[in-house]
């Protein structure tokens, strides 16, 4: 659902919060960046950095909507060969389609400067699986001591955990993946995983294009949203965490 435009929006929404409440700032390395619409919403900001990602399609996607961007560098790279440290990392619906996780937030931890913070999205409540997590190639969810846990144990202490899904998304979803019938997927997690950043189980050809041309005129709904459910992890099926490597 990460591909829909309006809730696209609402994570842009939290990250300027981030931005502002815990001061991230670049160079930043983005893992998985698909098409390059983080990378680039940074480059907006001023921010340099990399954006790697394991899949042609995506790299060549990222590449093409990063090209007004000189500072971002686009590779096609997996995280094991990355050099170099970092004083933000970023891995938004990422973690959950690795099947090391716990390996994956190690090799993070290393190329993070002391002081740096990794920002991740992932797919959150086991209770939420649904037939979109086996279309896009996921392996788990997570719980906030799920990842408490493991960012502890890779050297990052985790510092907050938003919710940035529940109530509307978090309806929307329900109430779609009951209604409409499982997308055909794969079951090559790897090969899903690849595709996904090209893919939208969120397919309703008319809703679906009205509710992202009006995508602008959701801005109230993203602030009161955040404003009033953002610590709702245990109800959501997405949220943020934000760690920090001490230094």
């Amino acid at each position: 659902m990460a591909n829909f435009l309006p809730l696209k929006h609402h994570m842009f929404y939290c990250l300027d919060r981030f931005i502002e409440r815990y001061g991230l700032h670049g160079p930043f390395l983005e893992i998985g960046c698909g098409r390059g619409d983080v990378s680039a919403y940074l480059a907006v900001k001023g921010w340099q950095g990399v954006a790697i990602d394991f899949s042609d399609a995506a790299v060549a996607q990222a590449a093409e909507t990063l090209r007004p961007f000189p500072q971002i560098a686009v590779r096609k790279q997996s995280l094991s060969e990355v050099a170099g440290t970092f004083d933000c990392i970023i891995l938004w619906d990422v973690l959950e389609h690795m099947e090391d996780d716990d390996g994956a937030l190690r090799m993070i931890e290393r190329l993070l400067r002391p002081g740096g913070q990794l920002l991740i999205a992932v797919p959150s409540n086991p209770r939420e699986w649904r037939w979109d997590d086996e279309f896009y190639g996921h392996f788990r969810r997570y719980t906030v001591a799920d990842m408490t846990e493991k960012l502890n144990l890779a050297g990052m202490p985790p510092q907050v955990f938003w919710d940035f899904t529940f109530p509307v998304f978090w309806l929307m979803r329900r109430m779609y993946t009951r209604i409409k019938a499982p997308a055909a997927g794969t079951a090559d997690r790897q090969a899903a995983t690849k595709a996904s950043a090209g893919r939208n189980a969120w397919e309703m050809p008319f809703l679906g294009t009205l509710l992202e041309r009006t995508a602008a005129l959701w801005y109230p709904l993203h602030r009161i949203q955040f404003r009033l459910f953002r610590n709702a992890t245990g109800r959501g099926h997405e949220f943020f965490v934000l760690a920090r490597k001490p230094g």
